[in-house]
């Protein structure tokens, strides 16, 4: 269930005007008031926000899923049957602005990249959007395939369905270090003289400090198809390795060593993506610094930043949240 009075001491609290206050906990609460089911006791979930720069505050919340099937039912009530889904985790996680659902998200054992999968993934883009021409999302999937490397370099982790916006975003980890390859960026902005080329050739190049401290930070690679064709973007979310607390399952006195190692490191990485997103741009100096106190509130986490360059530059979304059971993370 949602604990709206920790949400709203936090609000009251002052701290933090931009990233969450008192017109944020009206919106949850009026979220919970319409769709009573969040608050129900079945659900465990706490509130996570997505602060974006280009759409403003979203909503989302947490609930288990079946796993081990190749069936997944969307928000709408419709069910999909593809390949994919048999990878899927145990949980969703549904978000919502001005109290209408927007999207949801899901999160997968590592899906390698190969033939039988593309074909799987293209029939999941259709199945969202509508578009049953995938040509141009096979294509950079068959681009990220077949980048040389000992074995296949991405893996898909993580989907974004949006029915209402006919999009699906597809996130993917690079199992190598080896820098993203041009052919992407050709693929996507087409020639090296135009906005899109130069500006997401600029943004990838720019995590590079970021992902020399690999085994503090985390970072996954996001494409979108929508009921248009390939989004002309790329985006890149950036998170900590390690999440905050113990695993699910487990406390932190059943190994302690390990929970206060991971948890110096979350605490780390946090402030490294606060500062080089301040130093970058990604986000407004008084976002950065709400961000990296966020987690001094009780049950509050942060999830990751997500930044996205296109032909227009760069826009930021934050995640962040609080827990309703302090040893789950958001996702």
């Amino acid at each position: 269930m949602v604990d709206l009075d920790n949400l709203v001491t936090i609000a009251n609290s002052g701290k933090y005007p931009n990233l969450f206050n008192s017109s944020d906990v009206d919106n949850i609460r009026g979220i919970v008031d319409v769709y009573s089911d969040i608050a129900s006791n079945n659900f465990d979930n706490g509130c996570a926000i997505s602060n974006s720069t280009k759409k403003g505050n979203r909503y989302g919340f947490r609930y288990e899923i079946p796993t081990g099937i190749s069936q997944y039912q969307f928000f709408d009530g419709s069910i999909a049957d593809n390949k994919v889904f048999s990878y899927l985790k145990g949980f969703k996680a549904v978000y919502f602005q001005n109290s209408v659902f927007d999207f949801e998200i899901v999160d997968f054992e590592p899906i390698p990249l190969f033939s039988a999968t593309i074909d799987a993934i293209c029939e999941l883009a259709t199945e969202v959007t509508g578009n049953s021409d995938t040509t141009s999302l096979r294509g950079l999937l068959d681009v990220l395939e077949n980048i040389t490397s000992e074995e296949h370099d991405y893996e898909i982790t993580s989907m974004i369905f949006s029915k209402i916006n006919q999009s699906i975003r597809i996130g993917l980890d690079k199992k190598s270090t080896v820098s993203v390859s041009d052919e992407v960026f050709k693929y996507i902005g087409t020639r090296s003289n135009t906005k899109v080329y130069q500006n997401i050739q600029g943004l990838t190049y720019s995590l590079d400090d970021i992902l020399d401290d690999w085994e503090k930070n985390s970072v996954q690679m996001y494409i979108e198809f929508n009921s248009t064709g390939l989004v002309k973007s790329l985006g890149y979310g950036i998170y900590p390795r390690w999440k905050k607390d113990a695993v699910h399952g487990t406390t932190a006195h059943d190994n302690f060593a390990t929970y206060t190692e991971r948890h110096q490191s979350h605490k780390d990485s946090v402030t490294t993506i606060s500062n080089e997103s301040k130093t970058r741009n990604w986000i407004s100096t008084e976002w950065a610094d709400e961000i990296s106190n966020w987690e001094n509130e009780p049950k509050a986490i942060f999830a990751a930043l997500v930044v996205t360059a296109d032909a227009e530059g760069i826009s930021s979304e934050l995640t962040y949240g609080v827990q309703t059971q302090i040893d789950k993370g958001l996702y």
